[in-house]
């Protein structure tokens, strides 16, 4: 299996991109600072998942998008009330996808940008 492959299992998974054993939150919206297996950092510097957000957002206006005008064309709802469906997808959908979009930030940045020690080392595992 590829790297890319195995790094993006681990990141679906919500396990730690170095190891894929440690899990990556300790509560519902609580990260771990390190790998409880591996003790790879998981914030690397302030501001670190801010690009987390950009996929979040992106999943949030992807469906709304795509949504919206799919129902409204398709005439079996009122405007108002896909008004309030996609306000409802807009306040829940954030809130679902926040653990996977943070774990799929860690991912990207652990395939593009590993630290030393974190690929091919006693770290790495297949």
């Amino acid at each position: 299996m590829s790297r890319y492959w195995r790094i993006f299992g681990r990141s679906v998974r919500l396990r730690c991109p170095v190891c894929g054993r440690g899990k990556l939150f300790c509560g519902a919206l609580k990260m771990h600072q390190r790998c409880p297996e591996c003790d790879a950092d998981f914030h690397r510097e302030e501001g670190f998942f801010l690009g987390s957000i950009y996929l979040n957002y992106g999943l949030t206006t992807l469906i709304v998008a795509v949504g919206y005008p799919a129902l409204l064309f398709s005439g079996t709802l009122s405007n108002d009330a896909l008004l309030w469906i996609a306000l409802a997808v807009v306040l829940v959908v954030p809130l679902l996808f926040f653990r996977h979009a943070r774990s799929l930030w860690l991912g990207f940045d652990q395939f593009w940008d590993p630290r030393p020690g974190e690929i091919g080392g006693k770290q790495e595992r297949p």
